[in-house]
Formats: structure tokens, sequence, C-alpha cells
């Protein structure tokens, strides 16, 4: 087994996984970092000015640059924000598997996992 810290702190919130679900895992969070990636992209198109008229249209393209790439809770920092913890997540699985594969090297017994 695999043990993965949450939040970088051993023993508090960790979890143990087989070695080949770790593995996969990590498989599927690189996957889901690209989606993000895609997402952020997407996103920041929102940002562009978007001559609509004026009045309420104005406003509309107005609302949608905020919402794509404004300094406070716009979804670019949402997006970029999931995307670090992400990143986290995968350096913690990795760093498990390292652990993991190193006392697999030694001939450690793992007795009860």
């Amino acid at each position: 087994m695999t043990v993965v810290g949450v939040q970088g702190k051993p023993g508090i919130g960790s979890f143990a996984v087989a070695p080949e679900l770790a593995a996969d895992a990590y498989k599927q969070i690189a996957q889901l970092q690209d989606v993000v990636g895609e997402m952020v992209r997407q996103a920041k198109v929102l940002g562009r000015s978007v001559p609509l008229g004026g009045g309420y249209a104005a406003e509309i393209g107005r609302f949608m640059a905020d919402y794509g790439i404004g300094k406070t809770g716009s979804a670019v920092e949402a997006l970029t924000d999931f995307g670090r913890e992400l990143e986290t997540l995968k350096n913690q699985i990795a760093k498990a598997l390292k652990k993991y594969q190193a006392q697999d090297e030694e001939g450690v017994d793992c007795i009860g996992g």
C-alpha cells in the first residue's frame, strides 16, 4: 500500500492505496490538469472585450470580461487555483510511489497493508 498525505501533512488526513491504483490516479489527475488548462484558455477568451453594442449589451460584455479574467473570483483565478491543488496532489502521489518503490526494492515486508 502507498500512503498519500493530504495537504502535505503525513499521518493527518492520509490514505493508503495500492500502488497500481496510485499510478492510475496520478495519470487521471494529469489528464484532468489538461482539461483545466483548456478551460483556462477558454476563460481567457471571455476576457477579451467584445463590442456588443451599448446599454445592456455593453454590461453583458463587461461582465463576461470580468468573469473570464477579472482579479477576484474570475474563472481563470479559480481554475488556476484548482490546477495548483491538482499539482500538489500529483506531487504527493509521486512521493508516496517513490517511497513504496524504494521499500519494495529493499525487500521490506509490509504487514497489515
